[in-house]
């Protein structure tokens, strides 16, 4: 039954009436209904509710790769090497982009205008930082806010940080969370990919089944990677297994080209064209929804203290393999797989030159200096490289000895001023009993706030009716790049699924608009007018005057089920499908051969038209519900 519904939703919401569409063969819309209550009991099925009460139904999209590894396809051949050219090359990975998103938030702030959107200066500059580009995504056609302050390849960007959780956006700026962060900078590469990759296909494809079908089927284990394979090919064997009955969509063709666009750009495949100017690919590093981190992993392993890279100074932990090699010339080769928490803390205290397979930073005085500004002292500095790599040469050691006793010997901090009109005012203030302890005064009408208790003391000025303007306070782009702490004890908020409210794309289905629902629905509504179906018609097979044969098969074919008929001395199934006439009146429909010892039902070929005389009984078949 599932599968049955696999095939012609995929994973798509639809109503109960639409149920029908999925029956085929010797399977009937009956059949389907009568499962629907052990479906949705079960978890194969989910429902929400619509605001006027409507119901709508679908496959939870974790179970999409289940159904998937269920179904059998033919093994594509593959293209010869030489056949394929080569039309865009696989990018350095989403991942990677998120993370270069992330540092420069960290280092330069995000604030936001009156509008609610970012500045259009850092939107150029954070859209330069990325190497995803426009025309990788452009054919995607994303929909999203502010479509035009944003472009793609930043959205797309921006709407992973959010929904992760990773950025929060707040009045007057967008900061880096950082209880997420560690979380999420601690997963593996295989996570990351399995995770952007779930997310992608959640709510970037559109509401047509046969583009469901074939996003999923471009990940399957017959696709291996470095092999070159034709897009036609892949779109013939959804044909070929009936995920696309008849021809298939126009715009099927064109959309999933532009999706495998997107998967170079993202990082993840090659994009190219065949001898005949067809579209076709190869995946460099498919990503293996299969690598999913477990719900409960944040209790141990890398999240909290039990992996490789975390615990200890900044929850980097003690010195492990991949190493960081860092050379006389200061300058220091990361490998890919280093952690991406090690590199967090590279890009607070270097300056990075390039980000490949190995990536390679360089460590100044200036660069020191900076990272000074975001809490990190030289000596801190010292201490990571000598965790993290294999040796650190004696005149690198000696530098950071070295500007560790020139900086950071003053320091210059911002301090919030609370400046009162007049003196009255002033000592009105400070001789509030709730402010006592908050309040630094420094002359007859000022005071300085500590930033901690800013909000405290507004909330104190507010009842005292001398609440300040709300514009008052420290620069809210202020930078932010925060110490990734040990282990924060909880799973990434990327694993606990995407937050509706904080998304941005939805392409695809929009469910996350309506409520949760676990209502079964009854009898009553799955076969409407059962109460007033004689209970004879459904008991025993018997003969009826041929305009009561009539309503025994107009009601098979208001409910979609089947009738048992017995025509010379055998029962057999069948499935109307219409009546023709009125008097003399004929049924179409399937003849099912039904065995007597039990074993399955075997359609007969095509359909078959039957007048009431063919027949000596008949009875209405309903399905037991599930």
């Amino acid at each position: 039954m599932i599968e049955a519904i696999f095939r012609r939703f995929a994973g798509l919401p639809f109503k109960l009436e639409k149920l029908d569409e999925a029956a085929s063969g010797g399977l009937t819309g009956a059949d389907l209904r009568a499962a629907l209550p052990g479906l949705l009991r079960s978890g194969q099925l989910a429902a929400v509710k619509k605001a006027w009460g409507e119901m709508l139904y679908y496959i939870p999209a974790e179970r999409l790769p289940e159904l998937w590894g269920r179904t059998p396809f033919p093994e594509l051949t593959p293209l010869a090497a030489t056949a394929a050219r080569l039309q865009r090359e696989a990018g350095p990975g989403l991942a990677l982009d998120l993370f270069r998103a992330l540092t420069w938030a960290g280092r330069n702030g995000l604030p936001v205008t009156s509008k609610g959107t970012l500045h259009q200066r850092s939107i150029g500059k954070l859209a330069g930082h990325l190497y995803l580009q426009e025309n990788d995504i452009a054919g995607l056609h994303l929909r999203y806010p502010h479509h035009d302050v944003y472009p793609p390849q930043l959205a797309v960007v921006l709407d992973l940080l959010l929904s992760f959780e990773l950025l929060v956006k707040e009045r007057a700026s967008w900061s880096l969370n950082s209880r997420e962060l560690p979380a999420w900078l601690s997963l593996e590469q295989e996570e990351m990919d399995a995770l952007l990759f779930r997310e992608l296909l959640h709510r970037y494809i559109p509401d047509d089944v046969s583009a469901q079908h074939g996003v999923y089927r471009l990940i399957q284990p017959d696709l291996r990677e470095g092999t070159w394979y034709s897009l036609q090919d892949v779109i013939k064997s959804l044909q070929f297994i009936g995920m696309i009955p008849g021809s298939p969509p126009e715009f099927l063709q064109g959309w999933l080209e532009n999706w495998l666009k997107a998967l170079a750009g993202f990082g993840w495949l090659d994009f190219g064209t065949d001898e005949g100017g067809e579209g076709c690919f190869r995946w460099r590093k498919k990503p293996d929804l299969r690598r999913l981190p477990k719900k409960g992993q944040a209790a141990e392993g890398s999240l909290a203290g039990g992996g490789p890279d975390d615990g200890g100074k900044y929850g980097l932990g003690p010195s492990s393999p991949p190493f960081i090699i860092v050379q006389p010339d200061f300058e220091i080769l990361v490998p890919p797989d280093v952690s991406y928490r090690v590199r967090w803390e590279l890009e607070a205290f270097c300056e990075n030159l390039t980000m490949d397979r190995m990536s390679v930073y360089r460590l100044t005085r200036q660069s020191v200096s900076k990272a000074a500004e975001l809490g990190r002292s030289p000596a801190e500095v010292l201490e990571l490289l000598e965790t993290r790599a294999e040796a650190v040469p004696d005149n690198v050691r000696s530098a950071l000895e070295q500007w560790g006793r020139e900086l950071g010997r003053t320091l210059l901090e911002e301090r919030m001023l609370l400046r009162c009109a007049d003196e009255e005012a002033a000592e009105t203030v400070a001789s509030l009993p709730a402010l006592a302890g908050l309040l630094e005064r420094i002359g007859p009408r000022d005071f300085i706030v500590e930033d901690p208790q800013a909000a405290k003391v507004r909330r104190v000025l507010e009842e005292a009716r001398l609440a300040p303007p709300k514009s008052g306070g420290p620069s809210a782009a202020a930078p932010d790049f925060p110490r990734l702490e040990e282990g924060t004890g909880h799973a990434p908020a990327a694993l606990r699924g995407t937050q509706p409210e904080r998304a941005w794309i939805f392409n695809g289905r929009n469910l996350h608009f309506y409520e949760p629902s676990e209502a079964i629905p009854p009898l009553s509504e799955l076969f409407p007018g059962y109460e007033e179906v004689p209970g004879m018609w459904l008991k025993e097979l018997r003969s009826y005057h041929g305009s009561t044969a009539r309503k025994v098969m107009e009601q098979a074919i208001a409910w979609r089920t089947k009738v048992e008929l017995k025509i010379n001395g055998s029962v057999e199934e069948f499935c109307p499908l219409f009546l023709k006439g009125d008097e003399k009146w004929t049924v179409v429909g399937r003849l099912l051969k039904l065995s007597l010892n039990g074993e399955d039902v075997i359609p007969s070929q095509g359909e078959i038209e039957l007048a009431p005389d063919r027949w000596e009984a008949m009875r209405l078949r309903l399905p037991e519900l599930s």
